[in-house]
């Protein structure tokens, strides 16, 4: 263990930072494979209308599913940068997370099929453990301040940092899918209050480190 921890570079810490890069582009790319197929299936006189109303489903989900995993991946930007190095930890909390990211263009593929019960719920999960991964790695980093680059800005990041009430959020729409899986994705549109929560619990947390002596 000492052995690993004293060999962290920079070098090491870019690898880390690329190859999750890496991961994440092969996912979202993989997310398009089952529309390419599209055009094999279509017979002769085909309208772009008919083709857009047919695999309507199909192309939202391909959507949907792009946005999150770019979302995903704008959070994890936003909190590496923040970081100068890493530990043992955070190497293996980007294994969760990076495995969330290559498991969701299957899981996307399962909302697609209607013969499979709860792909809801699981697409949920998977959703919810990539983000409370991402949660870690901000905790982590609060916990070893070593980790961290220098500056003044740390503690207001620190102070600011979100996807608590995302994760819950994600918690109670699963059950509800699980409870009522006829609910299909509409469980989702809880995430709305998200934002708004997540300002709120910002404001809170605010008050309180100003109230708080020294």
């Amino acid at each position: 263990m000492a052995d690993y921890e004293s060999r962290r570079t920079e070098e090491g810490f870019r690898r880390l930072i690329t190859f999750a890069d890496a991961v994440v582009a092969i996912a979202l790319t993989l997310l398009v494979l089952p529309l390419a197929d599209i055009p094999r299936e279509i017979s002769d006189d085909t309208t772009v209308g008919d083709v857009l109303s047919e695999y309507l489903p199909e192309i939202i989900s391909f959507f949907v599913s792009f946005i999150v995993i770019w979302v995903l991946w704008r959070n994890h930007h936003r909190i590496m940068e923040h970081f100068r190095t890493y530990d043992r930890v955070l190497f293996e909390l980007h294994f969760v997370w990076l495995l969330t990211i290559v498991v969701l263009p299957f899981v996307t593929a399962m909302l697609d099929n209607e013969h499979i019960e709860r792909a809801n719920a699981v697409y949920m999960g998977v959703l919810a453990v990539s983000i409370l991964s991402l949660i870690s790695m901000t905790a982590w980093g609060a916990r070893r301040r070593e980790l961290l680059e220098p500056g003044d800005d740390i503690e207001l990041w620190l102070r600011r940092r979100s996807g608590a009430v995302t994760f819950l959020l994600l918690v109670v729409a699963m059950v509800i899918a699980i409870i009522y899986p006829e609910t299909d994705s509409w469980p989702l549109l809880l995430l709305v209050l998200s934002g708004p929560l997540e300002k709120l619990l910002a404001r809170l947390r605010g008050r309180r480190a100003e109230s708080s002596p020294g």
